[in-house]
């Protein structure tokens, strides 16, 4: 797995579960820009918003170091 795969995987998971990035942003308590550049690799979340986002799209464990 590498960071395209779990952007793939945070994209497919958005579309098929109707996520919002709002939402993913005030889970993770950072702004809606912020979240959806690291959602889409452009930033690197800490240990909890990481976890936070593998819960919310459902993620497996081998996402974790690339968030």
């Amino acid at each position: 797995m590498n960071r395209s795969d779990v952007t793939d995987l945070i994209i497919e998971a958005k579309v098929l579960r109707g996520i919002r990035w709002a939402d993913v942003a005030e889970r993770v308590g950072k702004s809606k820009e912020w979240t959806t550049a690291a959602c889409l690799g452009q930033m690197a979340f800490d240990e909890a918003g990481a976890r936070a986002v593998m819960d919310i799209f459902g993620l497996p464990a081998e996402a974790e170091p690339w968030l």
